[in-house]
């Protein structure tokens, strides 16, 4: 039903149609560390640059770090027709961001597809980041990003599902359309297959899983990996310094 209704939603097909990208929201400021870090949130109806603060806080002094919002999660706000267009839109966010400075590009569970399909944009255009980090990103069915994994995938993407709500019934309703958002998306990706990049990739795993599901599937594509305590959401809340610090370290040390 969410899928249906977001389909009726306004939406735009190009990011010149959008017209002014997406404003990043500055979470640390300073710090000497480079590349800075620019972040995409999750694509579920409770995400949003909230999910980085505490992560934020603790590379403060250390590293600068933004996020970037989803077009359409706030009244009024367009949703992108298709992939390309919200792609494309994102990446241009992502340059006005950098201000022609080094940066990493960082996603935390669905984030980690936006944040994946961002960078093989940019690297198209001559002007990838220099590093992808990808906090507990499930790749879904069969290394896919559809949001209707099986097996494993399947019943943690419940969970997560499960966790979400738990959260929008302790802290906030979650508005029409956010959820409407959150399905739309999750149709964009559906059937989206990362392709490898020149940057090198981070992936993060949460030490814990979520009850009653099996470890995600691996990431596919090359990359490095370290397991960080917490599971799919403490990771950000709870353990958010021990995320920050492992990421702040992984990158010191590669780049």
């Amino acid at each position: 039903m969410l899928t249906i209704a977001s389909r009726f939603r306004a939406v735009f097909d190009s990011a010149e149609a959008l017209g002014t990208p997406p404003k990043a929201v500055r979470i640390a400021a300073q710090g000497a560390g480079r590349p800075r870090l620019i972040c995409f949130p999750a694509l579920s109806a409770l995400s949003g640059p909230h999910e980085y603060t505490r992560f934020g806080l603790d590379l403060q002094g250390l590293r600068p770090v933004s996020v970037l919002p989803h077009p359409g999660f706030l009244p009024r706000e367009r949703l992108p027709a298709t992939l390309d267009a919200f792609v494309a839109a994102q990446a241009a966010a992502v340059l006005a961001d950098a201000d022609d400075e080094p940066f990493a590009l960082l996603g935390r569970s669905a984030g980690g597809w936006v944040a994946h399909a961002v960078a093989e944009h940019l690297e198209r255009a001559g002007v990838g980041p220099a590093a992808v980090v990808l906090i507990d990103t499930y790749p879904g069915s069969s290394g896919s990003g559809s949001g209707s994994g099986s097996g494993s995938d399947g019943a943690a993407l419940s969970a997560m599902t499960a966790g979400m709500l738990d959260r929008a019934a302790r802290f906030a309703s979650a508005e029409t359309d956010r959820l409407t958002a959150m399905a739309g998306y999750l149709e964009l990706f559906s059937g989206w297959q990362p392709a490898a990049l020149s940057a090198p990739t981070l992936f993060v795993r949460a030490g814990d899983g979520l009850p009653g599901t099996e470890p995600p599937t691996p990431w596919s594509l090359p990359h490095s990996e370290i397991t960080v305590p917490g599971d799919h959401f403490t990771v950000l809340e709870d353990h958010a310094r021990t995320t920050a610090l492992a990421v702040h370290t992984w990158l010191t040390d590669r780049l």
